[in-house]
């Protein structure tokens, strides 16, 4: 018999003489000790990272009233009153909204410009050697390297960001490979 088990001993119950089967207890019983509330408290990760991000505030605040300079470094209840006010007036949606706008146009046009190139090269030898030529010399190109190329091509505006962005989905698009079945069946 285990030492952390102890059987029971007979009963005057007990049938016949022969003792009654009986469950046996374990000798220690297991004690569940209820955690600390700083301990729980620290078992939520929302928690911990609310804490994070009020130590980050309070750092940004004491070193912005330390600077005392609005325009170089505002302190985080400034920054949080200029959200709050450009909100309110409708600056910031309608500024957030613009940024949509162009991130639609560029992404529809980089579709539309990557189906096209898919289309060509499904119809045709030359059309997927086409699109492996441009995509081994435009997909390790980095969006952001053509920048400034854009901005003297197109200008400050929409039509850089949206050049940008065009290379981006389209290249982007054919940089994962097609799995063999697919590419069988495309042509």
């Amino acid at each position: 018999m285990s030492d952390s088990l102890i059987a029971s001993a007979p009963t005057p119950d007990d049938v016949n003489g022969i003792p009654e089967r009986r469950t046996l207890q374990p000798a220690f019983a297991v004690v569940e000790k209820p955690l600390p509330v700083i301990q729980r408290l620290y078992n939520k990760a929302w928690l911990r990272k609310l804490l994070i991000l009020i130590v980050l505030a309070a750092i940004w605040e004491i070193y912005g009233r330390y600077l005392h300079n609005k325009l170089l470094f505002p302190t985080f209840t400034q920054t949080i009153d200029a959200l709050i006010y450009n909100i309110a007036n409708g600056v910031l949606p309608a500024r957030a909204g613009s940024s949509i706008n162009v991130l639609l146009i560029g992404y529809a046009c980089g579709i539309a410009v990557a189906a096209l190139l898919t289309i060509i090269a499904i119809s045709s030898r030359i059309g997927t050697d086409l699109l492996e030529t441009l995509t081994s010399m435009f997909n390790p190109l980095p969006a952001i390297a053509l920048l400034p190329l854009a901005l003297i091509w197109f200008g400050l505006g929409k039509g850089s960001l949206v050049f940008v962005l065009v290379h981006s989905v389209t290249w982007q698009s054919r940089s994962i490979p097609m799995p063999a079945f697919w590419e069988s069946a495309a042509r």
